[in-house]
């Protein structure tokens, strides 16, 4: 009894994924849900430069932003970033790490406009709406240096 109540615990406390009755998939959790989502509008906007697409598939109707050059709104986003990635066609976004909690997710991402550019590290925050659509975004944005007191990389 002991083991059996032991495993209950440490899958409630890990926030294991339960089986669906009716399908037999694993269900998902929100923030796993949500980090797929970011990470799919991601791709889709900054990799494959689609980003009406990206926009309209993952952008709820309100979209509050904190990036001091961007103005609120889906369009907005819009407007911003399709004459960059039109202007910058080998620009790319490698993400080196992700992880969600509950409506948030968070991105540390190396930003390049070409395969010669050192780049960006790149902090992104999105708040995502019970739906799963992106409503809020902040973000922190770092030149990569050529090199570090350390030694370290910033990746």
């Amino acid at each position: 009894m002991k083991k059996v109540f032991t495993a209950a615990v440490l899958a409630a406390s890990f926030g294991l994924a339960a089986c669906s009755a009716v399908s037999g998939k694993p269900a998902q959790n929100t923030a796993e849900r949500n980090k797929a989502n970011v990470l799919a509008f991601y791709d889709m906007a900054f990799n494959q430069h689609k980003v009406r697409e990206a926009t309209e598939k993952y952008v709820g109707k309100e979209y509050l932003q904190h990036n001091p050059d961007v103005a609120d709104g889906g369009e907005a986003f819009v407007k911003a970033f399709e004459p960059f990635v039109k202007a910058n066609p080998a620009t790319r976004a490698e993400i080196k790490r992700v992880a969600a909690e509950g409506d948030l997710v968070f991105l540390h991402v190396h930003s390049r406009l070409n395969g010669k550019d050192k780049g960006e590290a790149v902090v992104d925050i999105f708040r995502l709406d019970k739906e799963g659509k992106i409503v809020e975004h902040w973000d922190v944005i770092q030149p990569v240096p050529a090199k570090s007191a350390s030694g370290r990389g910033m990746f």
